[in-house]
């Protein structure tokens, strides 16, 4: 970590929670629903939409619009310029401006799972997916700070779903 640097990931107990595996692959099966016509079948939410390749592919599906990025991606410069491209979409979309989403190209990019989820629940929700998503869903997060070469930490938790009274869900 640089100096003033924070990272986060979720406290490995987390994973344990029946409620996050649930969603998870409730997530990923909506996903692979949505997507199947296209020939993609997500089976890692971390490792196969962190470059914005399956992320285009969902949102071109659900929204109709088809996005001028390139097709493949491989540097990672270029993978975070199609991610920032696909993010803005969603956001808009989703009537968000960039400081109120709970995920960035960094977060996204680097693989956080937190903010992955986040997304992918939002975009859910939106689009009324067909799909019974498991409520109050919360996972601890570790956020791991360094301040003068020390490193801290902290957890806080962090509502991945909460109570749905909303038709659809």
């Amino acid at each position: 970590l640089e100096e003033n640097e924070e990272r986060s990931m979720i406290e490995p107990r987390s994973y344990d929670n029946p409620r996050l595996k649930d969603l998870i692959s409730i997530l990923i099966e909506w996903v692979n629903d949505e997507l199947h016509g296209e020939r993609i079948i997500v089976q890692d939410v971390e490792e196969d939409l962190y470059d914005g390749q399956v992320l285009q592919k969902l949102l071109e599906k659900l929204t109709g619009e088809k996005f001028s990025v390139p097709e493949v991606t491989q540097s990672e410069e270029g993978q975070r310029n199609k991610l920032k491209i696909v993010l803005g979409v969603a956001n808009r979309v989703l009537g968000l401006q960039r400081h109120q989403a709970r995920w960035s190209v960094e977060s996204v990019h680097t693989k956080n799972i937190v903010s992955i989820l986040h997304l992918l629940v939002a975009l859910a929700r939106h689009f009324r997916a067909p799909i019974r998503m498991p409520e109050n869903v919360q996972v601890d997060v570790v956020i791991v700070t360094k301040r003068e070469g020390v490193l801290t930490t902290r957890v806080i938790t962090e509502e991945l779903t909460g109570s749905y009274d909303d038709v659809g869900m």
